[in-house]
C-alpha cells in the first residue's frame, strides 16, 4: 500500500493535468455531465443511440433474460446474431453502473472523459517505463489521450478505447526485462481482453505485440525463460479471447457472411489526411490556403501533428536511440500504409495503378484483412507508436536540460499539441418531446406491445435502438447488425410495410384485398401488435 501512495504521490502533477487536458479539449462535455434537466451528448453521430443499446442488453444479459451474443428483442420473429456485432462490453458494463447513478445521457458523457484519461495513463505507464522522465512520458500521454482521431471518433467506444494496448506492451517489457511470469500473465490478459472491446482493437493489439516481441526475441531466442513468457502470455491471452471468438467461428455460415460484409469494397484514402486536420477551427483554413486542398471526401482524423513529426525526426537521428526505436517506427509505418487503403489518393486524386500493401494482404489473408470494414479502423495502431517516437524525440531535444527548463518546454509544446489537435464538439440535444410517444405505449398492455420501427428512408436507424432501451419492448430492426438485408428483405416483402416504408398508402380495396390480407395476416401471426412510421426529414423523430 505504501508503493502505491508513493507512486501517486510522485505523479500527482500527471493525474491532475491530465484530465484537465482532456476536460478542456472536450469542452463543454463536462459541464453538461451535472445538468440533469436537458439530453445532450457529446457527439451528434447516429452511433451514439447503439452504445445505450449495447448496455440495455448487456443489462439483459447478466439478469438471464437474453443471450449475449443473440437477441430476439430486434428483428422479431427472427431474432439477431450478435457474433459480428461490436457490443463493447467494458463500457457497457460502466454505462450500466453509471446509470444507476446519473441520466443516461450525463453516464454517457461522463464515459468519454474516463476513457481519454484511461488511454492518456496506460500511455503514461508504458512510456515512464520506457523514459523515466514523468513530464516527457505526461506529453506522450497527451498525444494518445486527446489524439484528434480518437475525439472525431468519440461516439465510438470499440474504436477509442486502446488502453489495453499500452499497458499490453507495458507489461510485456517488464516481464522480459525483469523475468516476472506475472507481468507475462498480464500481458495475456490485456490481449485477450481486448477481444471484448472489439475485434479491430484486438487485432491491432495482436499485430503489435507480436511484432514488438519478435524483435524482443532476435536477442533473448536461446533463452527459454523467455519463450516460457511467450506461452503463458500467448496462452491466457487465447483463453480469455476464445470466449468472444469462439460464437464468431462456430457457425460456418454467419462467419462466411460476417468475413464477406466487406470484401467487395475498394476503399483509399487520402495521403494528405495525415497532414491536414480540417476539423481545426485554428489550422483548417491555413491548411486549406497551403494545400489548395481538393473538394473530396471529409478528412477521417488521421492527422499527425507537425509539432509531433518534428520530434519524431529528431528521436530517429539520434542514434543512441536508432535501434532501440525502429520497432515502434516499423509498427506506425505499416498502420500508415494499410490506412490508405488499396491504392494511392493524394488530394482527392487517385491513382488506381499504386497499389497499396493492405489490396494485397487482403487479398492473401482476407480472414485476417479483408473484414476491415473501413480502412480508417487501422489508425488506432499509429497513435501509440506516435507518442512513443515523440517522447523519445523530446528526450533527444532536453537532454542534459536541467528541470527547471524542461518543465516549461514541455508545456508550452503540450499547448501547442493542444492547438493542433484541437477538435470541436458538436454535440447533440434531443428534446423531449421527440420520445413522448413512448408514454402512449405505457397505456397499452405490456405483454402484448411487439414493434415494427419503419423509416422513411434509412436516415438515423440506430436511434430505435435507444427508443428500445427506454421501452423495453420487442421490436423489429435489422440495422444493428452488419448486414440488414434479412429486415429489408421482410419488410420489402410485406405489401403493408413496404408500401407505408415508402410513405405511400395502401388500402383493402377489391383489386389487393388477398395481399392486404396476407400482408396483415403475416405480421399477427409473427407477433406484431404495432407499427411506428418514423418521419426522418426534420429533427430526430417526427411520427
Amino acid at each position: 500500500m505504501s508503493y502505491i501512495v508513493q507512486t501517486l504521490r510522485n505523479n500527482l502533477p500527471v493525474i491532475l493535468i491530465v484530465p484537465m487536458v482532456v476536460i478542456v479539449m472536450t469542452w463543454p462535455t463536462f459541464p453538461h455531465i451535472f445538468d440533469a434537466d436537458e439530453f445532450w451528448l457529446h457527439t451528434a453521430h447516429r452511433d451514439k443511440w447503439l452504445n445505450f443499446w449495447n448496455a440495455w442488453h448487456v443489462e439483459g444479459a447478466l439478469t438471464g433474460q437474453s443471450t449475449y451474443f443473440y437477441s430476439d428483442m430486434i428483428f422479431h420473429p427472427t431474432g439477431l446474431p450478435l457474433a459480428f456485432k461490436h457490443v463493447v462490453l467494458p463500457h457497457a458494463l460502466l454505462t450500466i453502473v453509471l446509470q444507476q447513478l446519473m441520466p443516461a445521457d450525463d453516464a454517457y458523457n461522463l464515459l468519454l472523459l474516463l476513457l481519454l484519461c484511461f488511454n492518456a495513463f496506460c500511455t503514461y505507464a508504458l512510456i515512464q517505463h520506457l523514459i523515466n522522465n514523468k513530464w516527457i512520458s505526461l506529453f506522450g500521454a497527451l498525444v494518445v489521450g486527446v489524439n484528434p482521431y480518437l475525439l472525431y471518433q468519440s461516439t465510438s467506444p470499440d474504436l477509442i478505447l486502446i488502453g489495453t494496448l499500452p499497458l499490453a506492451v507495458y507489461f510485456l517489457h517488464r516481464a522480459v526485462e525483469e523475468n516476472r511470469m506475472r507481468f507475462a500473465a498480464l500481458t495475456g490478459f490485456c490481449l485477450g481482453a481486448s477481444a471484448f472491446i472489439s475485434m479491430y482493437i484486438f487485432g491491432i493489439s495482436l499485430l503489435t505485440a507480436g511484432f514488438y516481441a519478435a524483435c524482443l526475441s532476435i536477442s533473448r531466442w536461446t533463452q527459454a525463460r523467455f519463450w516460457r513468457q511467450i506461452v503463458l502470455s500467448v496462452g491466457i491471452c487465447v483463453l480469455i479471447s476464445a470466449v468472444r471468438i469462439y460464437p464468431m467461428v462456430a457457425d460456418r455460415a454467419l462467419l462466411k457472411e460476417g468475413l464477406a460484409s466487406y470484401g467487395d469494397e475498394l476503399q483509399s484514402y487520402d495521403l494528405l489526411d495525415y497532414f491536414v486536420h480540417t476539423h481545426s477551427p485554428f489550422t483548417g483554413d491555413l491548411f486549406d490556403s497551403l494545400f489548395k486542398i481538393a473538394p473530396h471526401e471529409d478528412q477521417k482524423s488521421g492527422y499527425l501533428g507537425y509539432l509531433c513529426l518534428f520530434l519524431l525526426g529528431g528521436a530517429m537521428l539520434h542514434k543512441p536511440y536508432r535501434r532501440r526505436l525502429l520497432p515502434w517506427l516499423a509498427i506506425m509505418v505499416f498502420f500508415l500504409f494499410m490506412r490508405l487503403g488499396n491504392h494511392l489518393t493524394f488530394n482527392g486524386v487517385e491513382y488506381p495503378d499504386v497499389v497499396l500493401p493492405e489490396f494485397i494482404l487482403s487479398d492473401r489473408l482476407p480472414a485476417l484483412f479483408g473484414a476491415v470494414g473501413l480502412k480508417e479502423y487501422y489508425q488506432p495502431g499509429v497513435i501509440l507508436p506516435l507518442a512513443v517516437l515523440s517522447s523519445f524525440g523530446f528526450a533527444t531535444l532536453l537532454k542534459s536540460k536541467p528541470p527547471r527548463v524542461q518543465l516549461p518546454v514541455l508545456l508550452l509544446a503540450a499547448f501547442v499539441l493542444a492547438i493542433e489537435f484541437y477538435t470541436p464538439v458538436t454535440g447533440h440535444y434531443l428534446e423531449k418531446d421527440k420520445t413522448e410517444f413512448i408514454s402512449w405505449f405505457k397505456t397499452e398492455p405490456n405483454d402484448t406491445i411487439k414493434l415494427i420501427n419503419l423509416p422513411r428512408g434509412v436516415g438515423n436507424p440506430h436511434y430505435y435502438l435507444y427508443v428500445q432501451t427506454l421501452t423495453r419492448y420487442p421490436q423489429a430492426y435489422g440495422f444493428s447488425s452488419r448486414n440488414p438485408r434479412t429486415a429489408s428483405r421482410y419488410i420489402n416483402g410485406n405489401l403493408l410495410l413496404h408500401n407505408w416504408e415508402s410513405n405511400r398508402s395502401v388500402h383493402c380495396l377489391p383489386h389487393n384485398e388477398p395481399s392486404f390480407t396476407a400482408a396483415l395476416d403475416q405480421l399477427l401471426a409473427d407477433g406484431f401488435s404495432h407499427i411506428v412510421v418514423h418521419n426522418w426529414l426534420y429533427g430526430d423523430q417526427f411520427i
